[in-house]
């Protein structure tokens, strides 16, 4: 179950953005769970597992690169929170508000929608479409953590396997090993690097833009197709890559070419 909250706010003065304004929502969310529970935010903060959350940068009308946010105007973001728990308290302290603590002001809240996501869609594709909206990258551990700022298929769909993993089911391991043998493809880009700033000191370079994937003939698999499809669907609330908790990675798909 993921509850994914959009939450609206209007400014209450002018103010750039020193750093990503994703890290800024990830900020915001764990000064409310220290509100919530204390040794619930310092234990996540701390972990190195993967975390039970991800984040949107702030946006307007669809623009995820906002610099700066202008007095009286409408701005939005959105965190999904992967346990139901923690998602409900954070609907509780929201619903419980007027006004808004961010980027050291307190905003008119405009509006709060929560969402509750507990299915996704696993139809047989062989053809789709990726929108990164905000800059992804991927970490290779073996490597010293080495990153990649490219959309390649393995290192994508492993991101994604191990979330989907950690918080709703368990996958076939030969889904993994059908990927490293290149069960799906790049068919297409039109992507450019970015590089945003997610604290003092802290760069992160990452792709934007558009990527067409393909599961060609000699590497069709149905049942692997439905996990990818459904991958996909959770994807677009869990982010991808590194960075998904101040923003980073996030997707929005286009699945076509259906079999059915």
């Amino acid at each position: 179950m993921i509850v994914y909250f959009t939450i609206d706010f209007i400014a209450s003065e002018s103010k750039y953005f020193w750093m990503y304004s994703g890290a800024y929502v990830r900020g915001f969310l764990y000064w409310v769970l220290r509100k919530i529970n204390r040794i619930l935010a310092k234990e996540l903060h701390s972990s190195k597992g993967l975390a039970p959350f991800a984040t949107s940068p702030v946006f307007k009308d669809n623009n995820y690169s906002i610099e700066k946010i202008v007095e009286g105007e409408k701005y939005s973001f959105t965190i999904s929170v992967f346990v139901e728990e923690i998602g409900e308290a954070l609907k509780e302290y929201l619903t419980s508000i007027d006004r808004i603590p961010f980027v050291g002001m307190l905003n008119e809240l405009d509006g709060i929608e929560v969402r509750y996501i507990d299915d996704f869609e696993d139809e047989e594709i062989r053809k789709f479409r990726i929108k990164f909206l905000t800059p992804c990258y991927f970490r290779i551990p073996n490597l010293d953590y080495r990153f990649v700022p490219l959309p390649l298929p393995q290192l994508l769909f492993r991101s994604l396997t191990r979330l989907y993993e950690a918080y709703v089911s368990s996958l076939p391991r030969e889904y993994r090993e059908w990927l490293d043998e290149w069960g799906i493809a790049v068919s297409g880009c039109n992507i450019r690097t970015e590089k945003v700033l997610l604290k003092k000191g802290l760069w992160s370079v990452g792709f934007v833009g558009e990527v067409n994937f393909s599961i060609p003939n000699d590497t069709y698999n149905e049942e692997f197709a439905r996990i990818t499809s459904r991958l996909l669907s959770f994807g677009e609330y869990s982010n991808v890559g590194g960075g998904r908790t101040s923003g980073l990675g996030k997707i929005r798909v286009l699945k076509y070419d259906k079999t059915k």
